[in-house]
């Protein structure tokens, strides 16, 4: 998360506005504190802050705005003043009095991300939000003094909640938003309010310097591209042959000028009927052009050879090939082969049985 004043202003990613105490801690040693009589006015407690919240940065802008990624604010805990100092520590709400323990111990960036996890997995599980579906981009007004969990979601997703794992194998709570396209990851965020202008790319709020009261935060999601799914359904009007009629099919699909997706499947029967394969991993918005390659040694494809589909998310696009005997008796069948490359093992064939159910 990017933290901003008004003005537009960077702060250091990953970091939020932490009071005396969490500084003191966390660095062991006593800071500089401006009294009350100090440049700067003392902290105001009665004068409400805002927030406003961009879902990610200018290059995702457009892609974010078809997610509808919506804003839930949580007071985890209130500012309350340090006596004879301008600067203030925490009290927290009785529902997070359990992450007290976290930030008495120390302030380091991990236990911040300790205190972001524990908060949500609190609010996510009955918590309740001060303020619940806010729009992104727009100041969120009227908010008081303290600590707040920043929880950013697609709007009107049901299940938006999910867990990522972390690079030391840790699951760590998220929230997600979907595009037509790609799906965004947001881990929970903290922010501080009021607030002060970082000082070599670190934000103190026992530092001197204006108080800020109105903030500009830029979340920082992951994306990804949405995957669907292939249904090729196979029809056979007539079975006249002893041997198994196999028939081959091969699937490509394209998304922005480049092939995102190639493979080959066979469905085989040995009596009329209906048969259908399942391809999963597509990315969304591909268009899938899948040609029947081969139709048995007996048999015509009688549909068109060559079928196409737009995957979309949520649902299974379909396509649909209708073979029937003809009038020979050829015989035989075929086999898909697939051909993998390691280090160890060089160049290996693997044949690939009847894909269909």
């Amino acid at each position: 998360m990017e933290i901003k004043r008004n003005r537009g202003q960077a702060r250091r990613p990953g970091w939020i506005a932490a009071p005396l105490l969490a500084f003191l801690v966390a660095f062991g040693m006593i800071l500089m504190m401006p009294g009350l009589s100090g440049e700067a006015g003392a902290v105001d407690f009665d004068k409400a802050c805002s927030l406003t919240v961009q879902p990610g940065n200018e290059d995702l802008a457009a892609d974010l705005e078809k997610a509808k990624v919506v804003v839930d604010l949580y007071q985890v805990a209130k500012a309350e003043p340090v006596s004879g100092y301008d600067t203030y520590t925490y009290a927290f709400a009785d529902a997070y009095k359990s992450l007290e323990e976290i930030y008495q111990q120390d302030s380091n960036n991990a236990d911040w991300m300790a205190i972001a996890q524990g908060a949500a997995k609190i609010a996510l599980e009955g918590g309740t939000p001060a303020v619940t579906g806010a729009a992104v981009g727009q100041p969120i007004e009227g908010l008081q003094c303290g600590l707040y969990l920043v929880i950013a979601r697609g709007d009107g997703l049901e299940d938006y909640t999910t867990t990522v794992t972390a690079e030391d194998g840790a699951e760590r709570i998220a929230t997600i938003a979907n595009s037509p396209t790609y799906k965004y990851t947001y881990m929970p965020d903290l922010v501080s309010l009021p607030s002060k202008e970082a000082e070599d790319g670190e934000i103190n709020t026992a530092g001197p310097g204006e108080w800020l009261y109105a903030m500009d935060v830029t979340l920082k999601p992951s994306q990804e591209i949405r995957h669907g799914s292939l249904e090729i359904v196979k029809t056979l009007q007539s079975y006249e042959t002893r041997d198994p009629a196999t028939f081959v099919f091969d699937v490509e699909a394209v998304l922005d000028g480049s092939v995102v997706y190639s493979n080959v499947v066979s469905l085989s029967f040995t009596e009329a009927g209906q048969k259908s394969t399942l391809l999963e991993g597509i990315p969304v918005g591909a268009e899938v052009t899948v040609k029947e390659v081969y139709s048995g040694a007996s048999y015509k494809v009688v549909s068109a050879d060559t079928q196409t589909a737009t995957i979309v998310a949520n649902e299974v696009a379909s396509v649909a090939f209708t073979n029937d005997y003809d009038d020979r008796h050829g015989g035989g069948g075929a086999v898909v082969n697939h051909f993998a490359n390691s280090e160890d093992e060089g160049w290996e064939w693997t044949p690939i049985p009847d894909s269909g159910r």
